[in-house]
């Protein structure tokens, strides 16, 4: 299985769709966005690496949310290619927001734009960093395989920090 998949039964395992909420998944990836932000800035390749994986986990999250083909988002993302990292980060951060802001308006398909296009400036970041987005990709679904937890709320707790 590829990661894209394995990352996919990882959600599905944990109940995803009646455990998670669009709202608060979104604002997850905010905060992987602001990791990502943090580790570029200081210039930690471990960080961002790790952030660009975590955005696109928290991207299938959300696709599955609103029932979107995986694939066809992975795979669409590749026509979106942009060479300046600066630029890539803005436009990662507005795609966020006006996923945030179209989620309430029962537009699907802007939804779907904009995770197309979070995927694609995350390649293009990776791209630009001289990383591979599969990389990173793998890495981050290596570290959460084997969590447990819960959720609570439309959150994900991990299992470490119920207590």
């Amino acid at each position: 299985m590829n990661t894209l998949e394995n990352v996919k039964q990882w959600f599905i395992d944990r109940d995803l769709e009646n455990g998670g909420r669009l709202d608060k998944q979104s604002l997850k990836l905010s905060e992987e966005f602001g990791e990502l932000c943090a580790g570029y800035l200081k210039k930690n390749e471990k960080v961002t690496k790790d952030s660009i994986g975590d955005c696109a986990v928290v991207v299938v999250g959300l696709a599955l949310l609103i029932k979107e083909d995986l694939h066809d988002i992975f795979k669409e993302s590749d026509k979106i290619r942009k060479k300046d990292v600066l630029a890539c980060f803005n436009l990662l951060n507005a795609n966020i927001s006006e996923f945030q802001l179209s989620q309430n308006l029962a537009s699907k398909e802007m939804c779907r734009h904009n995770l197309v296009r979070s995927i694609g400036y995350l390649k293009s970041i990776s791209n630009a960093l001289g990383y591979d987005f599969d990389e990173c990709f793998e890495l981050a679904y290596n570290e959460i395989k084997n969590r447990k937890g819960r959720w609570i709320d439309g959150s994900f707790v991990k299992e470490e920090d119920l207590g």
